[in-house]
């Protein structure tokens, strides 16, 4: 039935819900890929010099594979969705980064952040422009 009452719907909610489920999908896949990486220092010869890239790669897939999925699951302005989801994303590992462990804050770490948020509009850009079937 259409709604005559002249009243949109509120775009709070879908972003918002978009968001936190590419939220949740870039916690997930750094999750795998953490014990992806975790299994390959346990029983291959890897060393853990090469931890800081393999680690700096989970957090770009992780938010391309978010940002992919909010801009996606919204359907519209990409850029928007894919900005918030790496947002949120370097926040939330910066501040469990901070609150297990004794991490001391660095420049290179904001950029590294900075770096994920550009990551995240690229993947949402990309991620808005994928059919939906």
């Amino acid at each position: 039935m259409a709604d005559f009452s002249g009243s949109s719907p509120s775009p709070s909610r879908p972003s918002a819900v978009a968001v936190l489920y590419g939220l949740i999908v870039s916690l997930c896949t750094a999750l795998v890929g953490i014990l992806i990486v975790a299994s390959a220092l346990s029983w291959t010869p890897l060393s853990e010099r090469s931890l800081p890239y393999l680690t700096f790669t989970i957090h770009v897939l992780a938010v391309v594979v978010g940002a992919l999925w909010a801009a996606r699951m919204a359907g519209e302005r990409g850029w928007y969705y894919g900005t918030i989801t790496g947002l949120g994303y370097a926040l939330t590992v910066t501040i469990l980064a901070l609150t297990s462990a004794e991490v001391t804050w660095s420049p290179a770490a904001f950029i590294q952040g900075v770096l994920l948020v550009v990551i995240g509009t690229f993947g949402g850009v990309i991620g808005v422009n994928l059919k939906r079937e």
